[in-house]
């Protein structure tokens, strides 16, 4: 059993997930990146509740989606009020046109069949 830390992705996770889908200009987009990496590492993952960031970058280079796991909603809110995220979300704030944060809860799950015969495509 692999002890690294990874993303749970399982309706049984006790956890909620903040989608965050940021607008940026093209020639901004690996710079956002570069951002939400290094902030990501440097504060957000020492906030207590904080379990997992996954940064996507859209292939036109128009956006940015941040998929990230927290304890709970109260953990999350937590974080936006203390001062040390101030001069990280505002960096953040400084190279996107628009962002869209929300909180979700994971419903639903689902994978092809592993054994194809089953599927009845045959």
């Amino acid at each position: 059993m692999s002890t690294t830390p990874h993303t749970v992705i399982s309706t049984d996770a006790d956890l909620v997930t903040l989608i965050n889908v940021f607008t940026v200009l093209p020639d901004r987009q690996a710079e956002l990146v570069a951002a939400l990496d290094r902030t990501t590492k440097d504060f957000f993952a020492t906030v207590p509740g904080f379990r997992s960031a996954n940064v996507h970058a859209s292939q036109d280079g128009t956006r940015v989606v941040n998929y990230a796991q927290w304890a709970s909603a109260a953990h999350f809110q937590a974080m936006l009020r203390m001062p040390e995220a101030r001069p990280h979300l505002t960096e953040i704030g400084t190279l996107i046109e628009h962002s869209d944060p929300k909180l979700y809860d994971l419903r639903s799950i689902h994978h092809p069949d592993p054994d194809p015969s089953l599927r009845g495509d045959r």
